[in-house]
């Protein structure tokens, strides 16, 4: 792997290859360091632990779903439920992924996923305020959860067509809710 100036940038998207080819659970300081040819000490200098690389990790799928959020034409009925259903549609393995080893490490420290939460507790807030049907926002927000769960613990009981078509029926109900 070419390194840029960016040293952090750089291993964590190593981080981030070695979590899409060997899968969540051999992501170790030792096996970042060997993707991207630099000393454990090297890496660790920029992240000193397993969980800080998490941390940076995990605020990187929150600012690309901020990112995926904001592509929705804010001015629309439900912009909110819009920008989770435009996000889940955005997520791909690589995302699973390092989803998969944030919540292994979540599991001994939960506080790593605070910023999650917060994020989350923020969008159903702005999602049902956006909505005169508030419950109908929350149970399209719970499906939504739903099928980002199944995705990410890569149990989905559906093909594709059939996680198309549920994806299509969320957008009917959104556009129903006023």
């Amino acid at each position: 792997m070419k390194r840029s100036r960016n040293a952090s940038a750089d291993i964590l998207a190593a981080a981030r290859e070695v979590t899409a080819r060997h899968g969540a659970g051999k992501l170790t300081i030792d096996s970042v360091a060997r993707e991207i040819g630099m000393s454990k000490g090297g890496v660790l200098y920029n992240f000193p632990s397993k969980q800080a690389l998490l941390s940076a990790l995990l605020q990187d799928l929150i600012e690309e779903h901020l990112v995926s959020m904001s592509e929705i034409d804010q001015a629309k009925p439900n912009a909110t439920l819009r920008g989770h259903l435009h996000s889940l549609a955005a997520s791909n393995n690589l995302k699973e992924n390092l989803s998969m080893a944030i919540l292994a490490t979540a599991a001994e420290n939960p506080e790593l996923l605070d910023p999650l939460r917060n994020m989350i507790e923020s969008d159903h807030q702005k999602a049902t305020s956006q909505s005169t049907d508030p419950i109908g926002a929350h149970v399209i927000l719970a499906a939504l959860d739903g099928l980002r769960f199944q995705q990410l613990l890569c149990m989905p009981p559906y093909d594709t067509k059939t996680r198309d078509a549920i994806k299509g029926r969320l957008e009917s109900m959104i556009n129903d809710l006023r």
